[in-house]
């Protein structure tokens, strides 16, 4: 809930001043940065807000001040750690107003360009209106075919699935 009030409000900003994109790309690449040791230094209580604030205005001082002013924000109010999860609400926002669905295909192994093609071709003519954003995602776990989840909705063509619903017809 944290999460989808700080990623709202920071995207209706991006939309306001046309940075959707830019600051889409922020989430993405601040994403290692805004963790580990560092997350620990602007989270520590010794150290003065002040200070953290500065530290901030040194680290991305090559980033929007409207990007960098949402990270104090997030310090301020001692939702930094949200960082990530406020990232992933953002992306769903984005993908919501530009019309992308998500495609995830479980493979054994990596599919090459012309099967993953042909799948997302197939799914075009269920999602017409839709841009597809494809990840293939390999899991050893499959005996072999595939598992597509896309928008919710799940289809299994792997041989495990088959292999079960041919003892259930037995």
């Amino acid at each position: 809930m944290i999460a989808q009030e700080y990623a709202s409000a920071i995207y209706d900003i991006a939309v306001e001043e046309k940075k959707v994109d830019l600051f889409n790309s922020y989430f993405v690449q601040l994403l290692d940065t805004l963790s580990g040791d560092f997350l620990k230094l602007l989270e520590a209580p010794n150290i003065d807000k002040k200070e953290k604030m500065d530290v901030i205005d040194k680290v991305y001082k090559s980033i929007d001040p409207t990007f960098v002013n949402f990270i104090k924000v997030l310090l301020d109010n001692k939702r930094l750690s949200y960082f990530s999860k406020i990232g992933h609400q953002y992306r769903k926002f984005v993908r919501k107003d530009k019309n992308i669905v998500i495609v995830d295909i479980f493979s054994v192994k990596k599919l090459d360009d012309k099967h993953i093609d042909n799948i997302k071709d197939t799914l075009k003519g269920k999602y017409p209106d839709k841009e597809l954003e494809v990840k293939n995602i390999v899991n050893p776990n499959l005996i072999g075919g595939i598992q597509i989840v896309c928008n919710g909705e799940s289809i299994d063509m792997s041989l495990k699935s088959s292999i079960t619903r041919l003892k259930e017809i037995l």
